[in-house]
């Protein structure tokens, strides 16, 4: 659904509780990578990956650094999707506002990252992290920080 007048405070509030929803599936996920992480990974990236448009949709995949990223991320391939805005048969899954790029008081983008930016500290100080140096990022250069290491 369509989000005319909303403002940025507003979205924080309803983006936050959405993520608090899905908080136990991706933690369930950030285990299951924990502990199928290959002894070659190095380092684990976090990224947020809003839409070009700016209307809401949004990802948030984790990625691992070391040598031959393809056999890095297959290791972990079924748990990397942390959470995925789509649209199924005209519905939002899940329900998140969005927004008509023309029409937003603010970075709508700007502030998924952070939002989401936070969502993941939070993650990773409740599972104890992975195990290996972390950071979260939000991709082209949205959000308020360009990243933010993640602390157990």
């Amino acid at each position: 659904m369509r989000q005319a007048g909303m403002t940025a405070d507003e979205y924080k509030t309803v983006l936050q509780s959405i993520l608090q929803v899905h908080s136990q599936l991706a933690l369930e996920h950030l285990n299951a990578i924990k502990h199928a992480l290959p002894q070659k990974a190095r380092q684990v990236m976090v990224g947020v990956h809003p839409g070009q448009s700016e209307e809401g949709f949004f990802d948030i995949v984790v990625h691992l650094e070391g040598p031959d990223l393809y056999v890095l991320d297959k290791a972990i391939e079924r748990h990397r999707l942390l959470f995925e805005v789509k649209c199924i048969d005209g519905q939002m899954r899940p329900d998140v506002p969005m927004f008509d790029p023309d029409e937003a008081a603010f970075s709508v983008n700007d502030v998924i990252v952070d939002i989401c930016m936070e969502w993941i500290e939070g993650l990773w100080q409740r599972l104890g992290g992975l195990g290996l140096p972390a950071f979260v990022f939000g991709e082209e250069g949205y959000g308020t920080v360009e990243s933010k290491p993640l602390l157990p």
